[in-house]
């Protein structure tokens, strides 16, 4: 562990957790509430900390200071790579449900591996989690944004007492053609209930309209190149895929499952993160938003 001269926050740790499951070490970042309280703090679990762990550190403390949050540990899982591009084969490998995909990975090693990641989770990092904190896991959150948030779905409709709350963002439904509809559709028939309190978000802008929308407002030189990448992609849309998702599981009348579902104005798939987080714990903890 690194004490907080060493680490990106104050009041953060930095930790390495062999995983049996996945066959790799990750770096498990952990921030700590501003000010834990009378009662053990809940955890929010996550992935991607190199883009969303000092977000997430610093909205928790800042609405648990204005009680509008409980305390909250901070748990991200991350990888022990140096640069930011090594993270995303790892976060594919993953994040991905164990399905045939036709998406230009080329190596099956690194793509499929959600239900080891999750029994990772379950197995092996909560039973650390409860080891060295006191903490309250019984009522844990994940958060998950783009494949974090396909990873979430996936949790949710395999596994949903994994964690008490839901926080998904962006999620990536395109993933292995829609998988995630099927497995919605299997869980409807093997289960009457859903016990979750999820909060889907997406921004408005997650689409090919959305994308032009972003390339049209870009200095010309980087628009045209922009274009040239974009040409020949097929259209896609994860605001009509999240809507879809929604509007599934609000159809089956699960008794014990409490769905939100927030469209932000004006953000894109690059820029809605922080906004998806912030919102959806707001949702999850009846704060105000």
């Amino acid at each position: 562990m690194n004490n907080d001269d060493d680490s990106p926050l104050p009041g953060t740790e930095v930790h390495s957790l062999r995983s049996d499951h996945v066959g790799d070490d990750f770096k498990i970042l952990v921030g700590q509430p501003a000010s834990p309280g009378l009662r053990p703090p809940k955890v929010l679990f996550m992935g991607d900390p190199w883009a969303n762990f000092g977000t997430a550190v610093e909205i928790t403390r800042m609405l648990g200071e204005t009680g509008d949050l409980p305390p909250l540990l901070v748990v991200a899982v991350g990888y022990r790579v140096a640069t930011l591009q090594d993270n995303y084969p790892l976060r594919t490998r993953d994040f991905t449900p164990g399905v045939d995909v036709t998406t230009g990975h080329d190596d099956p090693t690194m793509i499929g591996g959600a239900p080891r990641f999750l029994a990772f989770l379950r197995d092996e990092l909560l039973p650390w989690v409860e080891g060295r904190y006191d903490v309250d896991t019984n009522d844990s959150t994940f958060f998950g944004d783009s494949l974090g948030g396909l990873f979430a779905t996936y949790v949710l409709l395999t596994e949903p007492d994994t964690f008490a709350r839901y926080a998904i963002g962006s999620p990536s439904l395109y993933w292995g053609d829609g998988a995630m509809f099927e497995l919605e559709a299997d869980y409807a028939r093997h289960h009457d209930d859903l016990p979750a309190r999820v909060s889907f978000s997406i921004g408005a802008y997650e689409n090919s309209a959305g994308d032009r929308h972003w390339r049209e407002q870009l200095p010309a030189a980087r628009r045209a190149a922009a274009e040239a990448e974009a040409s020949g992609e097929p259209p896609f849309d994860m605001v009509a895929d999240s809507e879809r998702m929604v509007g599934l599981l609000r159809g089956r009348a699960y008794p014990s499952l409490e769905l939100d579902y927030e469209v932000l104005p004006g953000e894109y798939h690059q820029t809605a993160p922080p906004l998806n987080l912030s919102r959806s714990l707001r949702t999850l903890f009846d704060a105000p938003h």
